[in-house]
């Protein structure tokens, strides 16, 4: 097997999920063809960085009605805990920046703030153990700081954190989603400059832009947790609404 270095692995990610196009319309990645590495990192760059913002950060809860319940329910689809909320009500609920804004600083004037792609609902309590904590496994063994049965936060595993002192773990069943998401992010605003104090998965690089050890633990949690119906619904609903899409979910 050819060796993959860390400058190509998230032009592998990017191969791996761009081609198929699987509910794009037709000709949506035609700019990608030919590319690869860097310069297929920034073809996706300007093809999904322009979009259309929703109204508001205050009004997502009503683009989550579209976008996070389940199907034939009102019950929100929340990745962080299993305590049954439904809409339209979200009291007990948080509107939550999975990749933390506090991560570009904190500016609510780049779209970033309010993008569908990486905003979920969130119940609090869990929201609040994450922090802005960088995603990764809590260290075998280890007493987690916080343990809801879904997520954990704790002491990151050997090789894991990027020298943070805690990392989020989110669900197996939903790693993938959050390994795409952060795949989606790093792309879409590789423009952006980050705060060197929450740089644990990070490089200020146009390409590549995740740490080693982070693009190594998301390529491994995307292809144990694959593409499910839920995303594939859900980033349809994300570009009816913005108008792009997360091509690492097509």
């Amino acid at each position: 097997m050819k060796f993959i270095t860390r400058m190509s692995m998230l032009a592998l990610a990017l191969s791996g999920y761009c081609i198929s196009g699987a509910e794009a319309p037709a000709g949506y990645y035609s700019s990608l063809n030919g590319k690869s590495e860097g310069e297929l990192k920034t073809a996706v760059y300007n093809l999904i960085h322009n979009f259309t913002k929703v109204s508001s950060y205050s009004n997502l809860p009503q683009y989550f009605q579209k976008t996070d319940v389940y199907p034939d329910s009102r019950r929100w689809w929340d990745m962080y805990s299993d305590i049954p909320f439904y809409a339209p009500s979200f009291s007990g609920l948080n509107r939550e920046h999975s990749f933390p804004k506090s991560w570009w600083g904190g500016s609510e004037s780049t779209t970033a703030y309010v993008d569908l792609n990486h905003l979920y609902p969130a119940e609090a309590r869990a929201n609040q153990a994450k922090s802005n904590f960088p995603l990764g496994e809590v260290a075998p063994g280890s007493s987690p700081r916080f343990d809801n049965g879904v997520v954990r936060v704790g002491k990151p595993a050997t090789g894991l954190g990027g020298n943070t002192q805690w990392v989020f773990e989110p669900n197996e069943e939903y790693r993938g989603d959050f390994a795409r998401t952060y795949f989606y992010m790093v792309t879409c605003y590789q423009n952006l400059t980050w705060a060197t104090k929450y740089d644990w998965m990070l490089l200020q690089n146009t390409y590549p832009t995740l740490q080693g050890w982070a693009s190594q633990m998301l390529l491994r949690w995307s292809r144990e947790d694959p593409v499910s119906e839920k995303e594939r619904n859900r980033n349809e609903q994300v570009f009816r609404i913005q108008n792009n899409r997360n091509p690492f979910i097509d």
